[in-house]
């Protein structure tokens, strides 16, 4: 199939499975083919969104020194909407490191989904800003 259609798969068109219509699974349609269990594969999987995500106080150091900017955080946010486990990737010091994690701690999630629609735990970059008005 390779040498007449510049294909992946053993399929008709451009596809990487070995259905007929161009999808990338074994399947006729737009679908992704059958899984090992005889369910369908779903297209890509949702992200975690934050339904309460309440700022992160500032810390009197960092007030007096007029300080202000981000932190990043890698958050694994569990199927449970709730953070599991929070890293610093870009911190600031001055005790706004710690205010950002503690804040994202109570934070409420809206799961991310797998193609299925199962709630699943996955990664996400949070930003918490730290802004003097």
């Amino acid at each position: 199939m390779r040498d007449r259609n510049n294909s992946a798969g053993t399929g008709k068109g451009h596809t990487i499975g070995d259905g007929p219509d161009g999808q990338i699974g074994d399947t006729p349609g737009h679908g992704v083919g059958n899984g090992p269990d005889g369910k369908g594969y779903g297209v890509g999987e949702t992200s975690p969104t934050c339904t309460y995500c309440p700022n992160p106080q500032y810390t009197d150091e960092a007030r007096e020194s007029k300080v202000q900017g981000t932190v990043m955080l890698e958050v694994l946010v569990g199927a449970d909407g709730r953070a599991a486990e929070i890293r610093v990737s870009k911190g600031m010091g001055m005790g706004l490191d710690e205010r950002a994690v503690q804040s994202v701690r109570a934070w409420h999630f809206n799961p991310a989904r797998d193609g299925g629609h199962r709630a699943v735990a996955a990664w996400v970059t949070v930003e918490a800003v730290f802004r003097l008005f």
